[in-house]
């Protein structure tokens, strides 16, 4: 799913910022369309970035598997790789919450502007 999504997601994500700051623009005067599909645009990227934690934290999982196999790392420095990539997944995680985070702010004001 997250393979498919990639094309919508370039797309989206490379106007999804002007499509919003139109549609704000637009709400303004009464006129809500183009910040729905603004909405929209962002809600795709919000989903492939909550489609992507599981991912990212497989990758650090094999990466410390990997750490640990090859022997890389000894037994002082593989406690600190391991916490790097604990944070590191954390990142995608306050991302992908963010993201959520600011579509429901969208959503509030275009459900808020409906109503008057």
């Amino acid at each position: 799913m997250r393979s498919r999504l990639v094309p919508a997601v370039q797309f989206s994500s490379t106007i999804v910022n002007w499509v919003l700051l139109a549609g704000l623009v637009l709400a303004a005067s009464g006129s809500y369309t183009l910040l729905l599909i603004g909405i929209i645009l962002m809600a795709v990227t919000v989903l492939f970035s909550l489609i992507t934690l599981p991912v990212e934290f497989d990758a650090s999982k094999r990466a410390l598997a990997w750490l640990n196999h090859t022997n890389i790392t000894n037994s002082q420095e593989y406690p600190m790789a391991k916490d790097a990539l604990k944070w590191a997944a954390t990142t995608y995680v306050v991302a992908a919450l963010a993201a959520v985070v600011l579509l429901l702010q969208y959503l509030s004001i275009f459900l808020g502007g409906r109503r008057d």
